[in-house]
């Protein structure tokens, strides 16, 4: 099965609860680095190999909870894999976009929650940044969603529900 975009998004549409119950959605686990990629090959929870092609336009990044198709019984969504990271606390706003933007001048991937914190990869280089600048943070694992690079969207077609199958693309890995 190919699926060629995103036709919806489970938490964004209530299909989940807070305790992420699937209600029989097949998954196909992602690491934060594959959810940037357009075109991928992976296996889901059940067994199903599928592969992922996006297109080039609009820019797209896969999230938590992407419904991938939601054909019959080809009931297919994202499920981010947790990873360790940075987690950066500040009550200042000034001090958030401060830190940001050092970040962001070093171009690594980051995110910014609703919350009001700052996630980042965990390196070295990282940690002493985070040093220099004296500020609060702590390590935890979590599901890491960065900012899409060069200011892309994430985009949704909700009027557009079905998946195309190309089988030439099926046997290219990616």
């Amino acid at each position: 099965m190919i699926c060629n975009q995103i036709v919806g998004n489970a938490f964004a549409e209530g299909l989940t609860h807070e305790n992420e119950e699937l209600r029989g959605f097949e998954t196909v686990e992602l690491t934060w680095d594959e959810c940037a990629k357009r075109i991928l090959r992976k296996k889901t929870n059940r067994g199903r190999e599928i592969g992922i092609s996006l297109p080039l336009q609009p820019q797209t990044s896969l999230r938590h909870g992407d419904i991938l198709t939601r054909e019959g019984k080809g009931k297919v969504l994202v499920s981010l894999q947790p990873c360790d990271v940075f987690v950066v606390f500040s009550e200042s706003t000034k001090e958030l976009g401060l830190i940001a933007y050092e970040f962001g001048n070093r171009h690594l991937p980051l995110e910014v929650t609703d919350s009001g914190e700052i996630v980042l990869l965990i390196d070295d280089p990282t940690k002493v940044l985070l040093n220099k600048l004296h500020v609060q943070y702590e390590t935890q694992c979590r599901r890491f969603q960065p900012i899409p690079k060069g200011g892309g969207h994430h985009h949704h077609d909700h009027d557009h529900h079905h998946d195309h199958v190309d089988q030439s693309l099926m046997g290219s890995k990616q």
